[in-house]
């Protein structure tokens, strides 16, 4: 603007800075040469005024050759002088202003990208400390987020420092010259020196979350220090981190939602893959084709389940059934059942015969049973078709039957305690005369019974065993579609495993 003024006043303008280093051309043309001294005034026809409210601004106003300087030109020319340089002062500053807001906007644009993403809390962390030591001007900086059951503020990112050098993990209760923990515990932004951590002040803030209906809770902390300028922080930044301290919470909070539910997914994955190889362990009538039908179905009320089943062939035409239920569901009582299955692959052959079967048996699960404080009822028969009877052994299972072509059913009843109950003892060994191609073995578990219908009232047991007599005649698969029918129709809601097996030979 300087060169127009100057044809418009017939002068050229120039503005000089007086500095400790001397005298130094901001503005105006100076010609090719380096910058010089400005005129006397009074001597080679030019004018030299300090600007107003300029400290060390000049003006020189240097006549055009051949055309003397009007009087009382500086005077005309200053105050527009004056004006412009206020005006590239407001423009400065306002482009300053935007710089810096556009900074503090492209910081909250950023973590509210991270609201939307399903990345990991630690790169989640360390994209935050990134963008937010740079809006700031930290050269050091540390996120920590609370562990509510160990009682800690543990590091999920670290930037500037060596993680070696400062705590992964600081109490919550830590003394108040630990600056993270007394802003954790204060809520409020906290200020001061931790020498044997970081140099500088360490400025701590609380990071907060409330969800939706809840009051706010504080989740962690951040902490940055090692201010770029050098001293404290000042008041505008401090501002800033408080201001995005509640929306680094929401998106901390996000990304451990993401976490849990990929955990949550990936648990899920697992058990029906478990699920899906205690199905597999248990055998199918395919075993037994041509020797015996079999008709059975075993449904855990969760993933995985107590009650288990197999049936195996054991030479000179014999054939093993057994059926199991271990006390609890879920997860435990499925690592059971699959030893229980375990074992019974080893010591259930044609040598040995049902008690002393099950005396292996709980001898060999015996630490297992008593560590995890469960036991389980079990059931085990062996039918020889040469000797026209079955040999059974059953350590506290009620739920067996034989269901005769004629009269009513008896139950096979148990032998024995349920194994994990008793230590030692001797387990009796039971012969039963058996029609062989008329007689039924059902046996099942107290899921079954336990139902509870429409009207409040259990299926029972009695009312199960009525079913299978009216349906004696069918074949097992078709007897045990009759009496699945049945319990549908009563309404029963399943609370806990529950498995039916009905075997013919």
């Amino acid at each position: 603007m300087l060169s127009p003024l100057g044809r418009l006043a017939g002068a050229s303008l120039r503005i000089w800075r007086l500095s400790d280093d001397g005298w130094r051309l901001l503005a105006g043309e100076g010609g090719s040469s380096a910058p010089r001294a400005p005129r006397t005034p009074g001597k080679d026809a030019a004018s030299f005024v300090a600007i107003p409210d300029a400290a060390s601004l000049f003006l020189e106003l240097v006549p055009e050759p051949d055309c003397p300087a009007p009087d009382g030109l500086a005077a005309r020319v200053l105050p527009i002088v004056q004006a412009l340089l206020v005006a590239e002062q407001g423009i400065s500053g306002l482009t300053q202003e935007i710089a810096d807001r556009y900074e503090e906007i492209d910081l909250l644009y950023t973590i509210g990208e991270l609201l939307g993403d399903a990345r990991a809390v630690d790169e989640v962390a360390d994209l935050i400390l990134i963008e937010v030591t740079a809006v700031v001007g930290a050269r050091r900086a540390g996120l920590r987020i609370l562990d509510e059951a160990a009682g800690v503020l543990r590091s999920v990112a670290i930037f500037g420092t060596d993680p070696g050098s400062v705590p992964l993990e600081v109490p919550v209760d830590a003394p108040d010259d630990v600056v993270v923990a007394r802003a954790f515990r204060s809520r409020r932004i906290e200020t001061g020196t931790q020498p044997t951590w970081v140099p500088g002040e360490v400025l701590a803030v609380p990071i907060t979350y409330a969800a939706s209906g809840q009051a706010p809770r504080v989740i962690g902390t951040l902490a940055l220090a090692d201010r770029a300028g050098g001293g404290s922080f000042t008041r505008e930044e401090t501002k800033l981190v408080a201001a995005v301290a509640t929306q680094i919470g929401a998106a901390l909070e996000n990304a451990q939602l993401v976490e849990r539910v990929r955990d949550q997914q990936r648990l899920t994955r697992e058990l029906e893959l478990a699920h899906d190889l205690q199905v597999r362990l248990m055998p199918t009538a395919a075993v037994l084709h041509g020797e015996a039908e079999v008709a059975v179905r075993s449904i855990p009320a969760e993933s995985l389940g107590g009650d288990f089943y197999t049936f195996s062939r054991l030479g000179r035409e014999r054939v093993g059934v057994m059926l199991g239920d271990v006390s609890s569901h879920g997860f435990a009582a499925a690592l059971i059942a699959a030893q229980v299955m375990a074992a019974a692959g080893i010591y259930a052959n044609a040598d040995t015969p049902p008690d002393a079967t099950l005396a292996l048996m709980r001898d060999s699960l015996a630490d297992e049973l008593a560590n995890t404080e469960m036991y389980l009822t079990l059931c085990y028969a062996v039918f020889d078709p040469r000797a026209g009877h079955l040999v059974y052994s059953n350590a506290g299972h009620p739920y067996a039957y034989r269901i005769p072509r004629f009269g009513p059913a008896e139950r096979l009843a148990p032998t024995a305690p349920p194994l994990g109950l008793a230590p030692d003892g001797a387990f009796e060994r039971v012969v039963v005369p058996w029609r062989f191609s008329q007689d039924l073995l059902v046996l099942f578990t107290d899921g079954l019974t336990d139902q509870v219908g429409r009207g409040g009232e259990r299926y029972g047991e009695a009312r199960l065993v009525a079913c299978l007599e009216a349906g004696r005649e069918l074949d097992p698969e078709a007897l045990l579609a009759f009496v699945l029918a049945d319990i549908a129709a009563f309404g029963a809601v399943p609370h806990d495993d529950t498995t039916l097996l009905i075997f013919r030979m």
